[in-house]
């Protein structure tokens, strides 16, 4: 085997063997020892990355088949949110809706009397979650109800989440494929996410459900770029029926559709979305849906680099903290720039829309109170169309954010400059690559002109 074959297998067992470390590591409060692991994996990355073109097809998928049986059989250890997805999915079919009431409220009801693993469940959701209405869209909680169905197991529950997202990946990876070959790019483009550390730990080893919004983001962008509006009308509403961020992108379609398509999309997609809500959601209880929200915008703040200074700034003027006030003026700025970047000027190339919405995914990113490492995994999805490497240079920097569980505090000295350097290090390499139109990391191929 030639040194640069063995160099590359080397690099795909590194990536394999840190991610599982990461997933096994107990405590998402040893900072150093999962950061050291995640800096290991993201460099196991880079180097299968960077030679990509060298590897086949099938080679590629056998490095991302193990990555993901890597992190398929652990517990999640970096986040608790798969607890309130089995709670939500067992009161279900215990009855409840979980937009009419808390789980405080069921629990207090005596919901998991004389049953130890709903017991475990509630108390694993935490006590911010516990007193709080459910924030997940109504599709959503089909993965939730499909999860909780078969066992009183939460190993077991937790596997059979795991497998549905994967099984939804699957069928974005496919669709993702062809619409790369549809717009004459490399299909090696889709292992920068694919292989990427964050996507694999976060979709499948967290369980969160990003990787399901992405998945059917892929599948609606090939059908609206084969012109078929119904096609992909349905599953775009399907996407925000899991994740609502989809629905800020909804604006960049008008002027590349045109009038006529773009209305009739719209009124496919927000009609479904609208529909598909009556499954769970009405009059009486919107607004519980629309509070639990309205806490990622108003009241926590987790990440942030404008709002956080933002916020020190107001303390220092106001004596009081005015994350209230400060949160939804920022969102609203960010409104104003996304809706800019969507109809301003023309729209009618591809690569012109994926790099808008990259950049309007970027705004909506920077301006935000709460960024947890895989928010922006949407952003990176995006960027595969793009000559932007800034996503994926994040992808390695945000996932250091938690520090934050290892200190009490953000003002903690370790904290802030772990943070200062993520986001001076992001902003230096967008404004070289925004600026220049060129990828930071030519190395790795981004162009858009790669076939």
């Amino acid at each position: 085997m030639a040194a640069k074959q063995w160099i590359v297998a080397c690099s795909a067992i590194l990536l394999v063997s840190t991610i599982f470390f990461v997933n096994w590591q107990p405590n998402r409060t040893d900072f150093w020892l999962i950061a050291g692991g995640y800096t290991l994996a993201f460099i196991g990355y880079m180097f299968v990355l960077a030679n990509r073109k060298t590897l086949s097809f099938k080679q590629l998928l056998l490095i991302a088949v193990a990555a993901q049986i890597a992190v398929l059989f652990f517990q999640p250890n970096l986040s608790i949110d798969y607890y309130r997805f089995l709670w939500d999915g067992e009161i279900t079919w215990g009855g409840y809706n979980p937009f009419d009431f808390t789980p405080a409220e069921i629990y207090a009801q005596e919901f998991t009397k004389g049953s130890a693993y709903l017991e475990e469940v509630y108390q694993g959701i935490g006590n911010l979650s516990q007193n709080n209405y459910s924030c997940y869209p109504p599709i959503n909680q089909v993965y939730f109800i499909l999860a909780t169905g078969f066992s009183n197991s939460i190993v077991v529950n937790t596997l059979i989440l795991k497998l549905l997202i994967i099984a939804t990946e699957i069928l974005g990876a496919f669709y993702l494929r062809k619409l790369l070959l549809h717009l004459g790019q490399s299909e090696s483009r889709m292992w920068i996410l694919y292989l990427n550390p964050l996507w694999i730990i976060e979709c499948t080893g967290n369980v969160h459900f990003e990787g399901v919004m992405i998945s059917l983001l892929f599948v609606a962008l090939y059908f609206l770029l084969q012109k078929k509006v119904w096609e992909s009308g349905i599953i775009y509403a399907l996407a925000i029926q899991i994740k609502l961020i989809p629905l800020m992108l909804l604006p960049f379609f008008l002027r590349f559709l045109g009038w006529w398509k773009a209305i009739l999309f719209y009124a496919i997609t927000l009609s479904l979305v609208v529909g598909l809500g009556f499954m769970q959601l009405n009059s009486a209880n919107i607004e519980n849906f629309g509070n639990s929200l309205r806490l990622y915008f108003q009241v926590f703040e987790f990440n942030s680099f404008i709002l956080h200074y933002y916020v020190q700034f107001g303390i220092a003027e106001t004596g009081w903290n005015m994350i209230r006030t400060y949160g939804p003026y920022l969102s609203k700025i960010a409104v104003g720039i996304i809706m800019t970047l969507a109809l301003y000027g023309q729209l009618t190339d591809w690569k012109k829309l994926f790099r808008r919405m990259t950049l309007a995914y970027f705004t909506y990113l920077m301006l935000s109170s709460t960024l947890h490492p895989w928010y922006i995994l949407p952003m990176l999805a995006l960027s595969l169309f793009t000559n932007y490497s800034y996503p994926l240079i994040w992808s390695f920097l945000i996932f250091f954010s938690y520090i934050f569980y290892t200190y009490e505090t953000s003002m903690a000295p370790a904290v802030r400059i772990i943070v200062n350097v993520e986001y001076v290090i992001l902003i230096g390499v967008f404004l070289f690559e925004v600026v220049r139109g060129k990828s930071f990391f030519k190395f790795l191929h981004l162009e858009t002109s790669d076939s």
